[in-house]
């Protein structure tokens, strides 16, 4: 499954809410580097829970660390 697969709703959709989407089901989807790194680079302007939040974070530190390709 492609994480393009969740916007039905959404002909054309903007960055931020496709974004909002898939941190909304982090990590079950989004966990590969460019998708993680967008994400954490937009965590500020993305209405999602706190708790998606903090698996991104953790996520993106894992990358930066080398830990997780």
């Amino acid at each position: 499954m492609n994480d393009e697969s969740f916007f039905w709703d959404y002909e054309k959709c903007s960055e931020i809410k496709f974004l909002e989407r898939i941190g909304l089901f982090f990590p079950q989807l989004g966990r590969n580097k460019n998708i993680v790194v967008q994400l954490y680079r937009n965590l500020h302007k993305l209405n999602i829970p706190e708790e998606n939040k903090k698996l991104i974070k953790l996520y993106y530190q894992l990358i930066e660390n080398g830990e997780l390709a």
